[in-house]
């Protein structure tokens, strides 16, 4: 279904955005986070859109779904975009970059509920603090972003 979804006009992801998002509001939580999950492994992946450290020129909301370029750390934006305009954005959330020295890789996730659920690292895949801190000796953490720090309510 959602593959169909990144191909649409401009307005009509948006419309449908929107309609998503309202749709989680109908959900307990941890149904929402898996539903959110699917939408966005489905998300068509490039190889550079965004920089990581230059928050300042990340797009708004509707900029980036326009935009429609899925590096990353703009997936993880719009993980974070769509679930905090929802009823559920009084959970916790935050964005990490992480470096994987050994795989040389970089890793964007979306912590949620303090790491209860992680998304965006691997498709498909929800993970916790527990699956990260297996892996946490080979990446580094690069960049921790709030929700305060988003500005998300600035939007």
């Amino acid at each position: 279904m959602w593959q169909n979804f990144w191909n649409l006009r401009v307005n009509d992801r948006l419309t449908q955005w929107k309609e998503f998002r309202q749709q989680l509001d109908r959900m307990p939580f941890e149904s929402a986070i898996h539903e959110l999950n699917e939408m966005w492994s489905t998300a068509p992946i490039v190889n550079h859109n965004l920089e990581p450290g230059e928050l300042k020129n990340w797009p708004d909301p509707w900029q980036l779904l326009a935009e429609n370029y899925w590096c990353d750390v703009a997936k993880a934006l719009g993980i974070i975009y769509t679930i905090y305009f929802t009823s559920h954005n009084n959970k916790a959330m935050e964005m990490r970059v992480y470096y994987d020295y050994k795989d040389k890789e970089r890793y964007s996730l979306v912590w949620l509920d303090g790491g209860k659920y992680i998304l965006n690292y691997r498709p498909y895949e929800i993970v916790n603090t527990k699956d990260i801190k297996k892996k946490e000796e080979d990446m580094k953490l690069l960049y921790r972003y709030s929700k305060e720090e988003l500005q998300l309510n600035k939007y």
